[in-house]
């Protein structure tokens, strides 16, 4: 690997790997399973760092890679539970089915504002800049700059909570 497609997945993984593993964490509550999911989504951008850096957004493809890889690991979780049991019935097991197909708002804390969730899915779903949100959205690139790193914030802070929990703070 040349130095700089290793100093650019070094900057990728400063930049991602922390919220990717908050996610991973919330969706499996398995802060061990989660950090070898997030350590897998980099394993598999060093196999394909050629195409992903061609790639024009590669944050999302970060997360959809993320995606995938939760998929794959509730599908194995449900076959290892049918087989555990015998085949018995499954279906309180739903969270294959839930994230199968899923966008990174299904991924996203459901506490999270619609506004939120608007901003985080134009910027790393659609890897929109902030002179194309601003554009979109019709307020100056700062203001974008500024939604979005609150969007961040409490995407990040909801991301840390138990299961269901919710955070008593003011939201801005």
């Amino acid at each position: 690997m040349s130095p700089t497609t290793e100093d650019w997945v070094h900057a990728l993984y400063e930049t991602y790997a922390p919220d990717l593993y908050r996610a991973a964490k919330y969706r499996l509550q398995d802060p061990e399973l989660a950090w070898d999911l997030t350590q897998e989504v980099f394993l598999t951008l060093l196999d394909k760092a050629g195409q992903v850096r061609a790639h024009p957004n590669p944050g999302g493809w970060l997360w959809i890679t993320l995606r995938h890889k939760l998929n794959r690991e509730f599908a194995r979780q449900a076959h290892r539970a049918r087989h555990e049991a015998g085949e018995v019935d499954l279906s309180w097991l739903a969270a294959p089915e839930e994230i199968r197909g899923a966008s990174l708002d299904d991924l996203l804390p459901r506490q999270l504002s619609p506004r939120d969730r608007a901003l985080l899915k134009l910027a790393y779903e659609d890897g929109l800049s902030y002179r194309e949100l601003s554009a979109l959205l019709g307020v100056p690139p700062a203001t974008c700059g500024t939604w979005l790193y609150r969007a961040r914030q409490r995407c990040r802070h909801y991301l840390t909570l138990p299961e269901g929990g919710f955070s008593h703070e003011k939201k801005t």
